[in-house]
């Protein structure tokens, strides 16, 4: 992560007590970054997403491919789409990502770092993480649009 921004900020005074400003900060499980403007930090999750990922290649000797594939969907896919559909998140971002994404189907698949794995991806109907992404966010919209006519 690159430093924020190179100007010392005194703390702010609150209620008799100094707060100190900070690089980042975790909300709801969403790490926000500032530096010129404030944006998502997807290395945390990238890291979760990992952990999650290990856990469940731990267990699984002698798991055949696909259902090996499946419960890395079911378990650690989640966490790496965790409120993806709520965020703004760069093409940049999204490209990490879907490459988190993939090298977990290369591990299940023994696919080599510079192989493709699209076959894989398109081949049974499944989505990357940029169109699962879509997918969600226009889910979460629709949900959105619809709680506010029933609301109104």
């Amino acid at each position: 992560m690159e430093p924020a921004l190179r100007v010392k900020i005194s703390p702010m005074p609150l209620g008799g007590e100094e707060i100190q400003w900070c690089d980042h900060i975790k909300y709801w499980g969403v790490y926000l970054a500032c530096s010129k403007t404030i944006k998502f930090d997807v290395n945390p999750l990238k890291r979760s997403f990992y952990a999650a990922c290990d856990a469940l290649f731990s267990h699984s000797e002698g798991i055949s491919e696909i259902p090996l594939l499946n419960l890395q969907e079911a378990y650690s896919l989640t966490v790496l789409m965790y409120a993806a559909p709520a965020l703004t998140l760069h093409s940049k971002q999204i490209s990490k990502l879907n490459a988190c994404w993939n090298n977990v189907i290369r591990r299940i698949f023994g696919y080599q770092h510079w192989e493709s794995v699209k076959s894989v991806i398109y081949g049974p109907g499944r989505l990357n993480v940029a169109f699962e992404i879509m997918v969600r966010r226009t889910k979460f919209y629709k949900r959105l649009y619809f709680k506010s006519l029933f609301y109104s």
